[in-house]
C-alpha cells in the first residue's frame, strides 16, 4: 500500500463507551504493522484518551531491579563462602601435634599424632583416653602448642 503521508482514522459514533479499533482503521490508517490504540468516543462527540495503567509500587522496573538484587546475593554468598574455606584451610594447615582442638561433635582433646587425613586425640591424660578423628572433622584449635597454657588464643 502506498501511503500518500495522511493518516486516515475511522472513528464511528455510536454509544458512550464503545471503542473503535478495527482491522479496517488500522490499514487505512497505515499502521497495519504497529498495534493501534483503541479510541473511545464520547455521547457528546469527544474523543477520550485510554486510561495509562497505573506503575507498580516499585515502578516499571520492578524485574530489573529483583534480577539485581538476586544477583547481588548470590555474589556476597559466594564471596563469604570462599573465605571461609581460606580461613579452614589455613587453620587445618597450621595444626601439629600437642594442639588442643575441637571437633565438629563437640569433643576436645590433645593431638597425639596427625596423618594426612586423620589425627589421633587424648581426650583424657588420667585414663589414657585417645579416639581417632578424620582430619575433615577438626572444627577449631582451642590452644596452639607454641602458646603459653595461661593465655588463649583469638579467632576473627
Amino acid at each position: 500500500m502506498v501511503s500518500n503521508g495522511y493518516n486516515v482514522v475511522l472513528i464511528s459514533f455510536g454509544q458512550e463507551g464503545t471503542t473503535n479499533s478495527s482491522p479496517a482503521s488500522q490499514i487505512l490508517s497505515g499502521n497495519s504493522q504497529e498495534s493501534a490504540q483503541p479510541v473511545t468516543v464520547a455521547a457528546d462527540g469527544t474523543i477520550q484518551e485510554p486510561a495509562q495503567q497505573p506503575a507498580g509500587p516499585f515502578g516499571d522496573n520492578f524485574f530489573l531491579i529483583l534480577v539485581f538484587v538476586m544477583v547481588a546475593v548470590i555474589g556476597f554468598s559466594m564471596l563469604s563462602g570462599r573465605k571461609q574455606k581460606k580461613q579452614k584451610a589455613a587453620m587445618m594447615a597450621a595444626i601439629s601435634k600437642n594442639d588442643t582442638v575441637q571437633t565438629i561433635g563437640g569433643i576436645i582433646g590433645r593431638v597425639v599424632e596427625l596423618k594426612p587425613d586423620s589425627a589421633l586425640l587424648e581426650v583424657d591424660r588420667n585414663s589414657n583416653s585417645r579416639i581417632t578423628v578424620s582430619r575433615a572433622a577438626l572444627q577449631q584449635v582451642v590452644e596452639s602448642a607454641g602458646v603459653d597454657s595461661g593465655s588463649e588464643s583469638t579467632d576473627d
